[in-house]
């Protein structure tokens, strides 16, 4: 079965019914059987001690059931449907409630520290059937269900790379090194199995190849490769590389993964770790046993920082001598361009956060802009998609103009 991520997005009205030690709880949880009535789940926990991974598990799965839902459970629905305070906190707090529908646990994954914490996964049985009906009872289900808008959460797209040197490239790594192949592979149908969706590489490599995008030399691989995956589509690309630790009698390895944001080249997650010895030197099952160990901590990183909303930097210049600075500029309204720009920020920027750091002659630079999380369709908003909608507003006005996009940082150019 695909394991499901759920993550936890804020909300004023479901926060206050959030215990204070909700941002502990990883929300990786899977239904692995229902038998009508207990339910068997997989559900991972964090704590800063290691004896209480398995609480935190057991709160993580609770959690995810009554806010976000689990695929499998009420058509994948949150339990509940409006917030009751005192019942839910009951389930979090000192009363620990949860654990008259605790059948038992085990544990699946092996608690490892990650960090400052410690990590694992554990196999919970519920008294489901149970749970659901009181959960029900108390938080007036049936009757508000219909009341409850299907939220459009995004996910990140991603490319999974091998690491590489100065003058390597994507390619001849791919076709010399065996052992990275495997774990390039192994990482992204590690990304699958919860629900992700990937880029394949070496399709990619393929097609520009055919158009004649790619030329396989050092002095080019570089820029290749770069412009590779800043043409894939995919929101984040993570680099893999691999420590293949070998003996007489067993073997063990260490995947060491960083993700960064595609757009910016910013640097969002990092994991590595080494696996236990295992009587084998397969690296396909070596690699099969690294992910399972790390993804899911890696992964959390990932989306935390993808479900942010995008911090931008805004330079807008002119291109041509009609005016002699950016604040005489007019559009054919008579309106000054910076008031239009101004006005059409505080609408479209996240909770109308930005800042101007100050206008010159030639320039006026908004030193940050925060993003709104999602476009009008549901999915992430990039630097590029907002320079475009501000770029529609401006020729509303008669102001068109062209737009440069490096990293994080918009510079629109005025065509006045």
């Amino acid at each position: 079965m695909k394991k499901t991520i759920y993550i936890f997005f804020t909300a004023v009205l479901l926060f206050m019914a959030f215990p204070a030690s909700s941002q502990e709880y990883l929300q990786i949880v899977s239904l692995e059987s229902d038998n009508g009535t207990q339910g068997v789940f997989t559900s991972a926990g964090m704590a800063e001690k290691k004896k209480d991974v398995e609480t935190n598990a057991i709160k993580s799965l609770f959690h995810t059931l009554f806010f976000q839902g689990v695929e499998g459970v009420a058509d994948g629905k949150p339990l509940v449907a409006k917030p009751n305070v005192p019942y839910t906190n009951s389930f979090f707090n000192d009363m620990a409630r949860y654990s008259s529908y605790v059948v038992s646990t085990e544990e699946s994954v092996k608690s490892k520290k990650i960090g400052n914490n410690f990590q694992g996964t554990f196999r919970i049985t519920l008294r489901l059937r149970q749970l659901v009906n009181d959960v029900r009872k108390n938080t007036h289900y049936d009757e508000l269900m219909a009341e409850q808008p299907e939220v459009k959460l995004p996910n990140p797209t991603i490319i999974v790379v091998p690491y590489k040197k100065e003058g390597e490239s994507y390619q001849a790594i791919l076709e010399n090194n065996y052992d990275v192949r495997i774990a390039v592979s192994a990482v992204q149908r590690g990304f699958e199995d919860c629900g992700i969706k990937t880029i394949d590489l070496q399709a990619r490599l393929d097609r520009v190849k055919r158009n004649a995008q790619y030329e396989e030399n050092a002095g080019t691989a570089e820029s290749n490769d770069k412009q590779l995956l800043e043409s894939s589509g995919a929101d984040v690309y993570v680099t893999v590389d691999l420590l293949k630790d070998v003996s007489e009698q067993d073997a063990r390895v260490s995947l060491i993964m960083k993700a960064y944001e595609t757009a910016s080249g910013t640097i969002w997650a990092s994991q590595d770790g080494w696996t236990n010895r295992f009587r084998t030197d397969d690296t396909y099952i070596l690699c099969s046993y690294a992910v399972k160990d790390n993804l899911p901590g890696f992964l959390e990183q990932i989306i935390n920082n993808f479900t942010r909303p995008t911090r931008a930097s805004l330079q807008i210049s002119l291109s041509g001598t009609s005016y002699n600075s950016i604040s005489d500029a007019r559009g054919e309204d008579g309106r000054r361009v910076m008031d239009v720009i101004q006005d059409w920020l505080d609408r479209n920027s996240n909770k109308g956060e930005y800042h101007m750091q100050g206008i010159v002659d030639e320039k006026a630079i908004f030193d940050y802009v925060i993003l709104p999380l999602q476009d009008e369709n549901g999915y992430k908003m990039t630097p590029d998609k907002f320079a475009g909608r501000l770029r529609s507003a401006l020729e509303e006005q008669g102001v068109y103009s062209s737009q440069r996009i490096e990293g994080n940082t918009i510079f629109l150019i005025l065509e006045l």
